[in-house]
C-alpha cells in the first residue's frame, strides 16, 4: 500500500508539473523507488551505447590507428547536456609547430602565403572558389621557386633547406639582392638580428655525410622557427660557443662576441641579446610584444616607420598570426661597462633579486630603433575547423583560452 500511495503521489505531482527543472527535482526525490530491474536495463543500454561509440568509424583517427575509447559507460548521460566547451589553443587545437609566414621590414610587408584563418574567413564569406587549396599550393610553389632562383644567382647559401622555406616572397629576394636599393641594408640588418637574438642551439646530426645540415633546438618553437627562417633566406646561425657566435650573411661568415643574454619571461614579454660586432661596436638586439617594444623606442623615432610597422602587425594579427617586434640600439663602451657592473650586482642580490634585475634591464633596454616585425603561424591540427563547425551545429559554444 505504501508503494501504491507513493506512485499515486508521483502521478499527481507529474500531472501538475510543467517545468522541466521541477520534473528533474521530482526524479531526484523519488529515485529510491526505481525498480532494480529497470536500473539493470539502463546499465545494459549504456554499455551498448558505449560500444557503438567505440565502433563509430567517423570517430576513428587513422594517423594514430586509434578509435574513440569511452572511459566510462555513463558517457551517454552527458550527450545533449553540454552547452559550453572550454579548450586550450596552443598544442590542443594547434600542432604547436610554428612557421614564419610574413614579416615587415622598414615599413614594407613581405610574405605571400595564405593562413588558415584567412581561408576560414573566405569560407564564411562564400569565397571558397577563390581559396582553393590545390591552386594556392601550386601558386605558392611557383613563387618559392622564383624566390630561390633569384637568391641563388646572387649568393650561395650552403645551409639552406628549401623544402622548409615558409617565408615565400619573390619581392623579398629582389630587394635583398638589389645592391642599388636602400631596402637591402634594412633587410640585412633585420635578418642578422633574427640570426643573433635568440637562445637557440645549433646541431649537426650528420657532420660527416651532411656537414651543412643544421637543426635548431630551442625552449620555444617560436625561436626555432625564426632562426630557421633566417637560415633559409640566407642568414644561417651556424653555432655558438663561449667566445663567439657564428653566422653567415648572404654567404659571408661573421663572428660576434656574446656579452649578455637578458632572457624572456611572461612579465618582461621580451628578450635581449648584447653582442660585440666584428668591428668592435656593441649592439643590443631586442624582440618582444609590440606594446613592450614601443614603450622603449627612442623619443625621436621616425613616426612613419612606427605607424606603418604597427599597421602591418595589426594586419598580421587579423590573419591569425603571432607577431613579434624586432628592435636594436648601439651601446657605448662606457655605458655597457657601467651597466654590466649594475647588472652583476643585481643578479647577486640576496633580497628583491628579480626587482633589481628588472631595474638593471631597464637601464639598457631603452632608446630602441625598429628593425621590423615577424608573423608566425601555428598550424591547426587536422579536422579542427570541421570539428568546431560540428559543435556549432549541435548548439555547443566553444571558448578558446589563449595566453593573450
Amino acid at each position: 500500500m505504501h508503494w501504491l500511495h507513493s506512485c499515486t503521489c508521483i502521478h499527481r505531482y507529474w500531472q501538475c508539473t510543467t517545468n522541466r527543472r521541477t520534473y528533474s527535482s521530482c526524479l531526484i526525490a523519488f529515485q529510491n523507488i526505481v525498480p532494480i530491474s529497470l536500473y539493470i536495463s539502463i546499465e545494459i543500454v549504456k554499455t551498448i551505447q558505449a560500444y557503438f561509440i567505440a565502433q563509430d568509424i567517423d570517430m576513428y583517427y587513422e594517423a594514430l590507428d586509434a578509435p574513440c575509447a569511452p572511459k566510462t559507460w555513463n558517457i551517454s548521460d552527458d550527450l545533449g547536456q553540454i552547452e559550453y566547451v572550454f579548450s586550450d589553443k596552443t598544442g590542443t587545437l594547434t600542432q604547436n609547430i610554428m612557421e614564419l609566414q610574413r614579416c615587415s621590414v622598414h615599413g614594407i610587408s613581405y610574405g605571400e602565403g595564405v593562413t588558415e584563418a584567412q581561408r576560414g574567413a573566405a569560407t564564411r564569406q562564400g569565397k571558397v572558389e577563390t581559396m582553393d587549396s590545390e591552386e594556392l599550393n601550386q601558386k605558392l610553389a611557383m613563387l618559392k621557386q622564383s624566390m630561390l632562383s633569384t637568391a641563388e644567382q646572387a649568393f650561395k647559401n650552403r645551409y639552406a633547406q628549401p623544402d622548409k622555406l615558409t617565408l615565400v616572397s619573390p619581392k623579398l629576394a629582389d630587394d635583398l639582392t638589389d645592391r642599388s636599393s636602400e631596402q637591402q641594408s634594412y633587410l640585412i640588418a633585420f635578418f642578422r638580428a633574427l640570426a643573433i637574438c635568440h637562445s637557440v642551439l645549433a646541431e649537426r646530426p650528420e657532420p660527416t655525410t651532411q656537414p651543412f645540415l643544421l637543426e635548431y633546438k630551442a625552449e620555444s618553437p617560436d625561436e626555432a622557427a625564426l632562426v630557421a627562417a633566417a637560415r633559409d633566406v640566407g642568414f644561417p646561425f651556424v653555432g655558438k660557443s663561449k667566445d663567439g657566435l657564428d653566422i653567415e650573411v648572404m654567404g659571408q661568415a661573421e663572428r660576434y662576441t656574446p656579452l649578455k643574454l637578458l632572457e624572456f619571461n611572461s612579465t618582461r614579454k621580451r628578450m635581449s641579446v648584447i653582442v660585440r660586432c666584428p668591428d668592435g661596436k656593441i649592439i643590443l638586439y631586442c624582440k618582444g610584444a609590440d606594446s613592450v617594444i614601443y614603450e622603449r623606442l627612442t623619443p625621436d623615432h621616425d613616426p612613419f616607420l612606427k605607424e606603418q610597422t604597427q599597421k602591418d602587425m595589426e594586419s598580421f594579427a587579423n590573419s591569425g598570426l603571432r607577431t613579434l617586434c624586432i628592435a636594436y640600439r648601439y651601446v657605448s663602451e662606457e655605458e655597457y661597462l657601467t651597466w654590466s657592473r649594475t647588472y652583476d650586482a643585481a643578479t647577486n642580490a640576496t633580497k628583491n633579486r628579480e626587482e633589481e634585475i628588472d631595474k638593471a634591464n631597464a637601464l639598457l633596454e631603452h632608446s630602441l630603433l625598429i628593425l621590423g616585425a615577424t608573423a608566425l603561424e601555428d598550424k591547426l591540427q587536422e579536422g579542427v575547423p570541421e570539428a568546431i563547425e560540428t559543435l556549432h551545429q549541435a548548439g555547443i559554444k566553444l571558448w578558446i583560452l589563449t595566453g593573450k
